[in-house]
């Protein structure tokens, strides 16, 4: 294990005083003084403890956190010179609290012992002082870092309500994904062991897939992406998660725009849709087949994608006020990494802008949904997009269109050579000349 692992690792304390104490243990354990780092780290760890704590107390009037801390501090009192107390610390929030685990708790019993060895005269059967090694003062080091230092003083459900807090505050600030994703896990998730972010996902997926209260509703979409950044780290655990509790996943919401958050989310993670009961995927079909949202994300429940390119057309084609809706194009393109899906969604490219009804719907459609995608339209992609122009006149009329039209021309000789047949494509060709003139 490299020596820097430990200096990077004491950047992530969680208290300033913690990690300005914890220097001394560092700077011990640089100098080659293992007795004094042991020493000084079980104090650190000590301190560290009681922080947490406090914090507790402070934040949420925790009563079991605040009856240790009252017993601290009879203890001292009544024995200023004892340090038992310190041991009773260690013990009580193993026994009463979450912020220890068993081995956590041993790792640190075990510091204690060789604290004690450390810090009082004990010689072996040469008449020296206890010295321990220094590959065993850095695993001190690193477990205490690792199990308690670096840790927030949360308990699971406490750190649930101000995970949610945080984020709902901060919503407007975390406004892309890569944003909210480095600042979940830079404050929490890095800090966090894996149990404790699959409790996370579990209360999280009823806030988002089944309860619509008020709170729920306005920070659905918040929560919704926190549930990716958590889910995307835990791909494996989560799945067999949902394995042992088939029923609790299964148990959403009947209402449509709350189902439509969901067949978004598995449009995503299809393999957590084949683990659900049958109950909900009955009310996910029904909400594919009756939302135009679900629809455009449903993909997962079809016979194939050919069906989907099928069922996206027809929403083009019948549905006047159908608008594709801002990352819905990019979501489409990376379904599949096949050529026949690149195909079929360039189709899609070329319907929605030649089912224009209007120059001005004309104008924004090339720019969303032309121009960004020229790069993969193949051959058939290409002439199947100048079939659809030659046929409205809300498209190829517009004064704009001819300079739109050099980047399909230059598309289209890119992959057919400048010798292609314009005549059958009259209106096209004409707008072309236009801009040849």
């Amino acid at each position: 294990m490299s020596e820097f692992y430990l200096e990077n690792l004491s950047e992530k304390i969680h208290y300033g005083k913690t990690k300005d104490y914890f220097q001394e243990v560092l700077s011990s354990y640089h100098n080659g003084n293992y007795r004094s780092a042991v020493v000084m780290l079980w104090s650190v760890a000590v301190c560290d403890i009681v922080y947490k704590l406090r914090y507790l107390v402070d934040l949420y009037e925790d009563a079991v956190a605040k009856s240790i801390l009252d017993d601290l501090t009879k203890s001292q009192k009544d024995d200023s010179k004892s340090s038992s107390w310190e041991v009773k610390l260690i013990d009580d929030t193993h026994k009463k609290t979450n912020l220890l685990d068993n081995s956590e708790y041993e790792n640190l019993r075990y510091l204690q012992k060789q604290r004690h060895l450390c810090a009082h005269p004990t010689l072996d059967s040469d008449r020296q002082l206890h010295t321990p090694n220094k590959e065993t003062v850095r695993a001190l080091i690193r477990n205490t870092l690792e199990d308690l230092l670096i840790k927030p003083p949360f308990y699971t459900k406490k750190i649930i309500d101000e995970l949610l807090e945080n984020i709902a505050e901060a919503a407007p600030a975390l406004n892309t994904r890569e944003k909210l994703k480095r600042y979940v896990e830079h404050r929490y998730l890095s800090r966090l062991k894996p149990e404790v972010e699959l409790s996370i996902y579990r209360s999280f997926w009823k806030l988002v897939f089944k309860l619509d209260n008020e709170d729920c509703t306005k920070n659905r979409d918040i929560i919704l992406q926190t549930l990716e950044v958590i889910g995307n780290r835990n791909v494996g655990s989560i799945l067999n998660q949902i394995k042992g509790e088939k029923d609790y996943y299964s148990n959403v919401s009947s209402i449509p725009l709350t189902l439509d958050y969901l067949v978004f989310y598995l449009s995503k993670n299809p393999k957590i849709y084949d683990l659900l009961n049958e109950d909900a995927k009955l009310q996910i079909q029904h909400n594919v087949k009756t939302t135009n949202t679900s629809k455009m994300y449903g993909w997962f429940v079809k016979e194939n994608l050919e069906v989907h390119y099928e069922d996206i057309l027809s929403l083009i084609e019948n549905d006047i006020n159908f608008n594709f809706r801002k990352g819905q194009l990019n979501f489409l393109l990376e379904i599949a990494d096949t050529e026949e899906w690149q195909h079929l969604f360039c189709r899609i490219l070329s319907s929605y802008y030649g089912a224009s009804r209007s120059f001005n719907q004309a104008d924004s459609r090339f720019q969303e949904a032309i121009s960004p995608y020229l790069e993969v339209f193949d051959k058939k992609a290409i002439v199947f997009l100048i079939q659809r122009i030659e046929q409205n006149d809300q498209v190829y009329r517009r004064q704009i269109a001819k300079e739109e039209y050099k980047e399909i021309k230059k598309k289209l000789f890119q992959l057919h050579g400048p010798e292609f047949d314009l005549n059958p494509y009259e209106n096209f060709k004409r707008r072309v000349m236009e801009d040849e003139c």
